[in-house]
């Protein structure tokens, strides 16, 4: 086969995993407090096997390496991400990289594999190298201080370049998010909810801010509005787990007695 028949091919093959993916339920925004660092397909072992194969087949027409291009490579690798084999995943962006090794998305996306593989150090490495590319790009910026604080626990330099991302944009609605998350880790719940309040104003119908801001008002006992918050999120998204859990948690807590109430930690999904 030509190679510009594998590229058709790939290309119908990825409509394929489009589909999938918007059939499957792919969860949003990265990093959403209490989830997953990246989203992942909620998918049957059917689909998963589905994918398996079309994967393969899409594979073996865009052979041999020499049709191969940056757009394949990165296409493929986004396949091997939504399908949850994020070691190839990487293996894949690596490939891409070879060839066009001053790309910041590329670099950012074999971080974000890294990541969901527990190995902040080497994704940060990669935000390292996109923000070598450009030191003012503000997803290599929150990308490495999420991995600093949700990975290492380095909150304080997490925090650092969140200020540096909202400092060019007030309005960078995931630097909220991460620096509320952040902030949270250290402790101090008072700003750890204005940051939410913050990405609540700015992205109105997005769950996770109305979670993660439920999730401070859980912490410091404010359970009605912790309630409402995450009533607000599950009238987004019936099916966000993270908001479900944590509204059953928040019941359970208005129902007991203060003083076992106040023995009890707030519960984070």
């Amino acid at each position: 086969m030509s190679c510009d028949g594998r590229q058709t091919a790939f290309r119908l093959y990825k409509q394929l995993s489009r589909l999938q993916m918007s059939a499957a339920g792919l969860s949003g925004k990265l990093w959403p407090w209490g989830q997953n660092i990246y989203p992942r397909l909620k998918e049957s072992t059917f689909m998963k096997a589905a994918i398996s194969i079309i994967l393969g087949l899409a594979m073996m027409l865009l052979a041999p390496a020499a049709c191969q291009s940056t757009q394949n490579y990165s296409d493929q690798a986004y396949s091997y991400f939504l399908s949850g084999n994020y070691e190839q995943a990487a293996t894949t962006y690596d490939l891409a990289i070879q060839i066009e090794p001053n790309s910041t998305a590329l670099w950012n996306y074999k971080g974000r594999a890294l990541a969901m593989l527990k190995r902040f150090d080497e994704a940060i490495y990669c935000f390292d190298r996109s923000m070598a590319i450009n030191p003012n790009d503000p997803e290599s910026m929150n990308l490495k201080g999420i991995a600093l604080s949700q990975g290492l626990k380095m909150d304080d330099q997490a925090i650092l370049l969140f200020d540096g991302i909202l400092q060019m944009n007030s309005s960078y609605y995931d630097a909220w998010n991460g620096k509320g998350m952040a902030l949270a880790n250290q402790g101090d719940m008072a700003g750890a909810l204005q940051c939410f309040e913050n990405a609540v104003q700015i992205r109105p119908q997005d769950p996770q801010a109305w979670n993660n801001k439920g999730v401070v008002l859980l912490k410091t006992q404010r359970y009605q509005e912790a309630l409402d918050c995450f009533n607000q999120a599950l009238s987004i998204d019936p099916n966000n787990e993270a908001a479900l859990q944590n509204k059953g948690s928040t019941q359970q807590e208005m129902k007991e007695p203060p003083t076992i109430r106040l023995g009890k930690g707030a519960i984070s999904i």
